[in-house]
């Protein structure tokens, strides 16, 4: 007989009872309990929404620490926060489309500028401020009135000599010369 070779002690076989008494009717109970707990939190993990640090963890995460700036979403551009979980509303454009009816918003917009513009033009009258858009009715007008009236002429101040009043030149007899020390002018 080889070292290798076993000699067979018993035949294993199949059990005709079914096991049944107290202590049965406690380990179904204690493995139902342990199946329902076991249930209830891999429904509460299912729930739980997974942090961003494991969603993104081999692109935006790969090389982030703790300190470094928070990195955002590619695809909208939302900040993916290291705790929390993103949910994803999609592509936001960043730029305005150009569409044909923004143009033509865009063209009335700048046509009503145009108009009002052109509203602000034209000549008032000295007498009456009255506005001509027209530049002969604004000569025939301004005939009416008896010709372009002449302003009197005044200085900043008012005063018709020019001179502003309160600026007054300093004495003669306070200025001071030669080998004084500057101190005393006496």
């Amino acid at each position: 007989m080889n070292h290798w070779e076993h000699k067979t002690v018993g035949v294993a076989g199949e059990c005709d009872t079914v096991p049944s008494g107290a202590i049965w009717e406690q380990a179904k109970a204690i493995l139902a309990a342990k199946a329902k707990a076991k249930a209830a939190r891999q429904a509460k993990r299912d729930a739980t929404p997974v942090p961003n640090t494991i969603c993104y963890a081999q692109s935006a995460f790969k090389n982030w620490k703790p300190g470094d700036k928070v990195p955002a979403c590619k695809v909208c551009g939302g900040l993916l926060h290291p705790t929390e979980n993103h949910v994803c509303d999609g592509y936001k454009a960043k730029y305005v489309e150009h569409t044909p009816e923004r143009k033509e918003r865009w063209e009335a917009q700048r046509e009503e500028i145009r108009e009002t513009r052109r509203a602000g033009r034209g000549v008032y009258c000295s007498e009456c401020n009255e506005l001509m858009a027209d530049p002969d009715e604004a000569q025939w007008h301004l005939e009416d009135h008896g010709g372009k009236p002449e302003r009197e002429h005044y200085a900043l101040d008012g005063e018709p000599d020019g001179d502003l009043d309160g600026y007054e030149d300093e004495p003669e007899e306070d200025y001071c010369e030669g080998d004084d020390d500057g101190y005393d002018c006496d």
